[in-house]
């Protein structure tokens, strides 16, 4: 008898644990070392699975365009054309991809879309076209299976042929009688965000706007010859970062893992993250390990460090400068892209939509301080 009941309460207290659940038998059996090493192993797999991120994008993730809307306020005394024949205080994608014969202006399609890249300052001429123009580059991801390294590849991009981010001549005119230099400032609404009805992936956060001062020359100049004004090397090249406050928690992972960036926070960051751009083409070849180029390398022959000459919080909507410019006409290389070296460019914030808008005042910003939301 006293052994059928000690087999009854054995069976109870087992059915009674089996009630308790996984996670009670789990601690029931943490006295067994195996059983807690496993636990333990098991835990610390999920956390690597739910912080690990890439940069750049390491499969074929793409970055589509809803739309691109470059304005001038009216009656600001400036007006824009992309033909400098054609002076409107608005243009269209219609006129951007339209131009003026020989142009070499690009906005992505929807069966292209925008795939990162990244640049420096460096301005290339551009033997047959109109215009000088930066040096982009595409980069992708390769990892040694056998190290786990992840190694950057890149591939020098063409205006024109590789349509991978948008790049446009825009004609500037200030139209006053006398002459000298006017400041520009770029409006309160000129930034990068999430395109209306797009999926909110906070790629915007990678965006970027570059601008190559070409030359200008009177108002009164031949379209022609306007048009004809191409640049040097040594031109004046502006770079703007705009959200350079925030940032989202997988870019601060990547920026952590792959860059090295402590120290930021999601929102009200006081300065923009330095990165090295790409400055050279370069690729990762698996025989040779020793030649892969990490992706925090400063390598100066492939890599350049770039800081921003202008910058906006999120939210921002207080004109800022932008450049000084002689009154008459004053041609510009536009580019926008998304920067691959941000840390806010990777797997996660792939497949949104983003808008890019752009526009040009004379009017300073006003003294009340820059609202930003978040």
């Amino acid at each position: 008898m006293d052994e059928y009941n000690v087999l009854k309460k054995k069976n109870e207290e087992e059915e009674k644990r089996k009630k308790r659940g996984f996670f009670a038998i789990i601690a029931d059996r943490m006295k067994h070392g195996r059983l807690l090493f496993l636990l333990v192993a098991f835990i610390l797999t999920l956390i690597g699975l739910t912080t690990s991120t890439y940069a750049w994008f390491t499969s074929n993730y793409t970055v589509s365009v809803q739309e691109i809307d470059v304005s001038v306020a009216s009656g600001s005394g400036i007006q824009i054309s992309t033909n400098a024949e054609t002076w409107k205080s608005m243009i269209t994608q219609t006129d951007i991809t339209t131009g003026y014969t020989g142009a070499v202006n690009q906005i992505p399609a929807a069966a292209n879309q925008i795939n990162p890249v990244s640049t420096v300052k460096s301005v290339y001429l551009n033997a047959t076209g109109p215009s000088a123009g930066l040096h982009m580059y595409k980069g992708t991801i390769v990892s040694d299976e056998s190290t786990g390294v992840n190694y950057l590849n890149t591939v020098s991009q063409t205006d024109g042929t590789d349509i991978n981010y948008i790049a446009f001549d825009l004609f500037l005119k200030l139209d006053f009688r006398e002459t000298g230099n006017k400041q520009i400032y770029l409006t309160g609404n000129t930034g990068i965000t999430t395109a209306s009805g797009g999926p909110n992936t906070f790629i915007e956060y990678a965006g970027r706007m570059g601008f190559v001062i070409l030359g200008s020359n009177e108002s009164t100049t031949d379209p022609a010859d306007l048009r004809a004004i191409k640049g040097t090397t040594g031109s004046t090249v502006l770079i703007y970062e705009p959200n350079y406050d925030v940032h989202t928690n997988n870019g601060l992972v990547n920026g952590r893992d792959n860059y090295g960036k402590t120290g930021l926070t999601t929102t009200g960051n006081a300065n923009p993250v330095s990165y090295y751009g790409v400055k050279a083409a370069f690729e990762y070849n698996a025989a040779t390990a020793n030649s892969g180029t990490v992706l925090n390398s400063t390598d100066p022959d492939k890599f350049e460090l770039v800081n921003p000459d202008l910058t906006s919080t999120f939210g921002n909507n207080q004109n800022f400068a932008f450049a000084q410019l002689p009154v008459g006409v004053t041609k510009i290389r536009v580019y926008m892209w998304i920067e691959g070296q941000d840390i806010d460019c990777e797997n996660t914030a792939s497949g949104g939509k983003v808008s890019f808008n752009l526009g040009f005042s004379l009017d300073p910003p006003s003294t009340a301080s820059p609202t930003a939301t978040s």
